[in-house]
């Protein structure tokens, strides 16, 4: 769908929206992206709702090139919104849920704004998640997007012996995947060099919020170069993420993707069942939904 001729829109507070990313109108889009405050330049103006592939996103070919490898037909909402503006370098906020395709919409444009040759020893990008389960996961999804760059992406966590890390960091990285703990752990033992840093994002932070990470994230951004992106993204928008994001950023552009609504008088398509067991229990209990379940298919993490 081609979007009509251009027409100034604003938000409550004057500021214009550009045309390319104003909400649509029929209540019956799944997943509405919103994108406020500022218009982007030429260089990344692209026709947002032609960009039916990675490569209409001006992403790097090495890049396009592992997608394509990796079975990724075309950018998800959130991707087709966000992965031009940080690859303009913009800062952003980004309200999207889980399951959305969010990693990829900031790992490719981190990797992208990759230095070319010489990448030295310290890293040019920082992400920041509330789990080591997270860290991890996100750090095997940029090695695999990375490859054909040659990314160097090193996890950092707690629980796990730090030497590895140390020796990691020594040895040189380009991108840094981490829990705040571990991250300011790293910072103050001067493991950690952020002086080369040029993006810095955190996934989830309304989780590390809930879970008492605030004054990590205030200390870990205190302590990153002044002139850098900072991505945010969260599946929440309370007031304390909100204030940190006045304090953190500059002029960020907004993307707002909604959770798909089912129409009324219709059954949702995704039924979700909790089973509260101890851990211990949990492949048994696995065991036990999937032979119940039967799916043809499955996702598990």
């Amino acid at each position: 769908m081609r979007l009509a001729a251009p027409v100034t829109r604003c938000d409550r507070g004057g500021n214009a929206i550009h045309p390319a990313a104003a909400y649509r109108e029929d209540p019956r889009s799944a997943r509405t992206p919103l994108r406020q405050n500022g218009a982007m330049s030429s260089e990344a103006d692209l026709d947002l709702e032609g960009a039916a592939s990675f490569a209409d996103l001006a992403l790097r070919p090495e890049l396009v090139e592992v997608l394509a490898a990796l079975g990724y037909e075309e950018p998800t909402p959130i991707q087709r919104e966000a992965i031009p503006p940080l690859i303009e370098g913009r800062d952003l906020i980004g309200q999207a849920a889980t399951g959305t395709g969010k990693t990829a919409a900031f790992a490719l444009p981190l990797l992208h704004r990759l230095p070319e040759g010489d990448r030295g020893r310290h890293p040019s990008a920082l992400v920041l998640a509330p789990t080591r389960e997270l860290a991890v996961q996100v750090s095997e999804a940029v090695t695999r997007y990375g490859a054909g760059l040659g990314a160097r992406v090193l996890a950092v966590y707690g629980g796990q012996p730090i030497t590895p890390q140390l020796k990691a960091l020594q040895k040189g990285v380009d991108v840094v995947v981490g829990t705040p703990g571990r991250v300011l752990d790293h910072l103050n033992r001067g493991s950690l060099k952020l002086d080369q840093l040029t993006t810095v994002v955190l996934d989830e932070a309304d989780e590390m919020f809930d879970m008492g990470f605030a004054e990590e994230l205030e200390a870990i951004l205190s302590a990153v170069p002044t002139e850098r992106q900072t991505v945010l993204f969260s599946a929440t928008m309370p007031p304390k993420i909100a204030r940190m994001a006045r304090k953190h950023q500059q002029d960020p552009v907004r993307i707002q993707i909604e959770r798909e609504v089912a129409p009324a008088g219709e059954a949702p398509r995704v039924s979700q069942t909790a089973h509260l067991v101890m851990r211990a229990d949990k492949p048994a209990a696995l065991a036990r939904v999937l032979d119940m379940q039967a799916p043809t298919e499955a996702i598990v993490f």
